[in-house]
C-alpha cells in the first residue's frame, strides 16, 4: 500500500518538473509571458487546426473548469494569439483558432518541447510505454467512475 500512497505525490512531482523545465527553456520575449497552461492550450489548438475547436473541447480535454478556460482564452486573445469566430450552424458557439503570429511562435516553442521530450523519454522501451499508457487509461477510467 505504501507504493500506491506515493502515487499522487510522485505524479505531482513529475508535472512540476515538466512545468519547471518548460519555463526554463531558452525563449524569446513573447514566450516569457506565457504560462505553461497557455502553452498547452496553444499546443492543442495547433494540433487541431483541421477541426473546429470550441471552449467546451478545451474544458473536456484538459479537465478544467469553464472559468479557468475562459480566463486563459481571454488572456490569449488580448495578446492576439487566438481569435474567436462565430460558426454558421450556431451563432452562440465561437470557434477558437491560433493567429498567424501564434502559429510562428508556437513552432519555436514546439522545437524546444520536442527536445525536452526526447531527453525525458530516452531509454524507455516500447513495451514500457505500452504498460504506461495502459495504466494511465485505467487511472482515467477510475477517476471518471468516482
Amino acid at each position: 500500500m505504501e507504493f500506491q500512497s506515493k502515487f499522487c505525490v510522485e505524479l505531482k512531482s513529475i508535472v512540476n518538473s515538466i512545468c519547471r523545465q518548460i519555463a526554463q527553456q531558452p525563449s524569446n520575449k513573447e514566450t516569457e509571458n506565457l504560462t505553461t497552461m497557455q502553452i498547452w492550450i496553444m499546443h492543442y489548438l495547433y494540433d487541431n487546426q483541421n477541426k473546429d475547436v470550441f471552449q467546451r473541447d478545451l474544458e473536456a480535454d484538459f479537465n478544467i473548469r469553464r472559468s479557468t478556460v475562459s480566463g486563459i482564452l481571454q488572456i490569449l486573445e488580448r495578446k492576439r494569439y487566438i481569435m474567436r469566430q462565430s460558426v454558421a450552424h450556431d451563432a452562440r458557439l465561437k470557434k477558437i483558432t491560433l493567429t498567424e503570429e501564434a502559429n510562428c511562435l508556437y513552432r519555436d516553442i514546439l522545437q524546444q518541447l520536442c527536445l525536452m521530450e526526447q531527453k525525458m523519454t530516452e531509454n524507455i522501451l516500447d513495451e514500457e510505454w505500452m504498460v504506461f499508457y495502459k495504466v494511465l487509461e485505467k487511472i482515467k477510467e477510475n477517476l471518471n467512475d468516482m
